[in-house]
């Protein structure tokens, strides 16, 4: 039995820095572009961004063994691929901080906005970053794929928007006192947060079909045996079927809701905790079958 070097704290580091990089693509498109009403959905990506990618810095740290091993990560810039990814991240956190810090405290919002552009082009490299790291591993032939960093951008834009969503009504629930425009959406502008929620829909459904057509083409290229039909064909069809098939299923029926907030709510929620867990098991599937193949 193939003895795996890399198990689920790696793949939980791929998903939550993806995430991050996703999360934060979001709200910087949402702020830049955006009307004023995804203002929310922005700052819900924003400090998402922040707490996730801080997440996975623990968690990386703990899958090294050693907190002194990751300072030994900025050394050999740039001929490392992992001492470009740490720069990468470095900077990616402190634009993601400061970032949030502008939203918490009603900062410039032109400032605000230029670190997003930036923060787009980190959140970006950090989300690829998680794809790359596999890419770059020797002798590991189904990682080295152009693919895989593109398919973790789409899945880590997915799985960010998701949480993203899924941070409204928590934190409103939770900490109303704190953010007040988070409460006042979900309790008193439902309308609105209905057609914010209608409209991330449709980009679910997008992303989840790139995501589809790279997986099939990842699958394609580097041997699909041991995911269709060996010992990790059970956690793949899972994260077909319940990580992207069903909340396309679940989009569709949202938009038949007409605007019923009451429906709507707990049928985005749904979607988006399947989403999540979509976004793992990838992680943690593709980690392992490359160890194995």
């Amino acid at each position: 039995m193939t003895e795996l070097s890399w198990g689920i704290i790696l793949a939980a580091y791929l998903f939550i820095g993806g995430l991050a990089g996703g999360a934060y693509m979001v709200a910087s498109i949402l702020d830049i572009l955006g009307k004023r009403r995804y203002q929310v959905l922005s700052k819900s990506g924003t400090y998402l961004s922040l707490v996730s990618i801080l997440v996975g810095l623990v968690l990386l740290i703990m899958d090294l063994g050693r907190p002194m091993g990751a300072l030994n990560a900025y050394v050999n810039f740039p001929t490392s691929i992992m001492s470009v990814g740490t720069w990468i991240i470095t900077g990616f956190t402190v634009v993601s901080l400061l970032t949030s810090v502008l939203w918490f405290f009603n900062g410039n919002k032109y400032i605000r906005k230029l670190l997003g552009i930036v923060g787009f082009i980190l959140g970006g490299s950090t989300a690829a970053y998680t794809g790359l790291l596999l890419s770059f591993a020797r002798g590991r032939v189904f990682w080295m794929q152009p693919f895989l960093p593109w398919l973790f951008i789409i899945s880590g834009i997915l799985t960010g928007l998701a949480m993203a969503i899924l941070l409204i009504p928590i934190i409103a629930w939770f900490m109303p006192r704190f953010f007040e425009d988070f409460q006042s959406l979900v309790s008193e502008k439902r309308s609105e947060f209905s057609e914010i929620l209608l409209k991330s829909h449709k980009y679910f459904d997008i992303l989840a079909i790139i995501e589809l057509a790279l997986v099939l083409i990842i699958i394609g290229i580097g041997g699909s045996g041991l995911l269709m039909m060996g010992s990790l064909s059970i956690l793949f069809f899972v994260y077909l079927i319940f990580g992207l098939l069903a909340p396309i299923g679940i989009s569709y029926l949202s938009h038949r809701m007409e605007k019923s907030f009451s429906m709507i709510l707990p049928a985005s929620i749904l979607s988006s905790v399947l989403i999540l867990i979509g976004g793992f098991l990838l992680r943690y599937v593709i980690l392992t079958a490359g160890q194995l193949l």
